[in-house]
């Protein structure tokens, strides 16, 4: 019998007999679900998942460190085309980017193209999904033995990722964007350079990047025809498929829940009609709240099932608007992110159809906002290609809009009669001794949004004095905002100690 195997996932995946010859790839169904219905570990060495079709790369380390397996049988949920890849693999390769041919997911460099030839070569792979449980345990059953197709396992070296945490406030993060996909980004940089290293039993190298408590708005993706570039991991086939997993009960056979089923029928109410309700009922209401979590029996899962990564929704009618905001314990930010944003989004627009109201911005709140060891190169790759691009700055325009106003600038005469504190800071008095006498000061004025009215004047001697009266109070809600204020504020602080003229220059 073979020792310390699997190398990788060992916490996950169920085994069997080490000797067996098959290996069972359950996809999305839960593993316990197989377990049970094979009832004779003997029949087979290792049962286990495959979410996304990196996991491929575990799978071919794994099997290469165990040549006695000549079977893997497919046989579960396809919710992600991860079957679809393995069987694309195995068909066809990869090409010279060593991504998989027809399919999604690549192999890592670090495992030979020989290698991969060799687990296409003697590997089996038996497609069972769709099929009729009865015909898994029968196919398991019948299997014929093969002997291993090497005389010692192969062990290559963990994929190379190069990355570096930078400080930050480790809690309560916030990103928005006009659409999914340029919020979802956004996401990714944030966690490739902030997320906390931390221990994870669902990944090659046990590990996950994470931040706590992670807000994301999306304001303007319109449901009816979503933003869908090329580089989100799925395609658009895909994502209408999931949107039932919200918008109808529907329970996806050996799952251990769906969100939709848990929303609408679970518990005996369907709670996402009773909002509907409210909304036409009792606009004003707080009450507008639909719930995933059954304690007792998510509970009873805490260590070996899975439980409802959404927890609950809750909804509003603001500003003559439909706000939706979902809450999750933990996420996928790679994968699960902006699957369940553009599906939450459907179901938003399906609950205020029909009640009057346009759709407000969608919020989703992640207290464990995470990616796996697995995508970080993936993510990295992704943001290299695209999120400058999706910035929408070129080299005239590098504006970003600030819901808390604009700003304007200007250097005018001191009045007279103008009084000012008595005790400066010392960087302050710094400055004073250079524009003591020139007789003019620095306003800033900040305005509401679209072309609004005035909102507050700030007044100051130096930049530094009119700086903090606006950051000590939280008046500006963009970073760049506030740096483009700061350099303005400078520059009009230059003007008056040099007697020159001042012109705000456009952002």
């Amino acid at each position: 019998m073979i020792r310390n195997w699997p190398l990788l996932y060992r916490d996950v995946l169920l085994t069997g007999n080490l000797d067996s010859c098959v290996g069972v790839c359950s996809l999305w169904t839960e593993r316990s679900i197989v377990q049970k219905i094979i009832n004779d570990p003997s029949r087979y060495a290792v049962i286990g998942n495959l979410y996304s079709a990196q996991g491929i790369n575990a799978m071919i380390r794994n099997i290469m460190a165990n040549p006695r397996i000549r079977y893997l049988v497919l046989w579960g949920s396809e919710l992600s085309l991860s079957g679809h890849s393995l069987l694309q693999l195995m068909h066809q390769g990869i090409d010279k980017n060593r991504k998989i041919i027809n399919g999604r997911g690549e192999i890592e460099a670090e495992i030979p193209h020989e290698i991969i030839d060799e687990f296409r070569k003697n590997i089996e792979v038996i497609d069972l999904r769709g099929r009729h449980m009865d015909q898994l345990k029968t196919t398991i059953t019948v299997l014929k033995p093969k002997p291993p197709f090497a005389i010692k396992a192969r062990i290559f070296k963990p994929a190379k990722v190069v990355s570096r945490i930078l400080p930050s406030e480790k809690v309560g993060f916030r990103v928005e964007g006009q659409k999914v996909a340029q919020t979802w980004l956004k996401i990714l940089n944030l966690i490739d350079k902030y997320g906390l290293v931390k221990h994870s039993r669902y990944s090659q190298k046990n590990q996950i990047r994470e931040v706590l408590n992670l807000t994301a708005v999306v304001t303007d993706e319109d449901p009816n025809q979503v933003y869908f570039p090329d580089y989100l991991p799925f395609s658009l086939t895909e994502l209408k498929a999931y949107y039932a997993e919200f918008l109808t009960a529907r329970q996806t056979p050996g799952t251990a829940y769906n969100y939709g089923h848990r929303l609408r029928k679970h518990f005996g109410i369907d709670q996402i009609q009773k909002i509907k309700d409210l909304i036409k009922t009792r606009p004003d209401s707080k009450k507008m709240l639909a719930v995933t979590a059954d304690v007792k029996l998510d509970w009873g899962r805490a260590n070996n099932g899975d439980t409802p990564c959404l927890t609950q929704i809750l909804g509003s009618i603001y500003n003559h608007q439909f706000y939706l905001t979902a809450h999750f314990r933990s996420q996928d930010m790679v994968h699960g992110w902006p699957r369940n944003a553009l599906a939450l989004r459907q179901l938003q627009a399906d609950m205020a159809k029909n009640s009057g109201y346009k759709l407000g911005p969608l919020t989703l709140i992640t207290h464990s906002a995470h990616m796996y060891s697995d995508d970080f190169k993936l993510a990295k790759d992704i943001l290299e290609k695209n999120f400058a691009k999706e910035s929408g700055y070129t080299s005239s325009v590098h504006f970003e809009f600030d819901p808390r106003g604009n700003m304007v600038v200007e250097v005018v005469p001191m009045p007279k009669n103008k009084i000012w504190p008595a005790d400066n800071a010392l960087a302050v008095n710094r400055v004073l001794r250079k524009v003591k006498g020139k007789g003019r000061m620095i306003r800033a004025t900040l305005f509401a949004p679209d072309g609004g009215t005035v909102v507050k004047v700030f007044e100051g001697r130096t930049a530094q004095e009119t700086a903090w009266q606006i950051t000590d109070f939280g008046y500006l809600a963009i970073p760049s905002h506030s740096m483009y204020i700061g350099m303005e504020l400078q520059a009009a602080e230059a003007a008056i100690i040099h007697n020159q003229k001042y012109s705000q220059d456009p952002a």
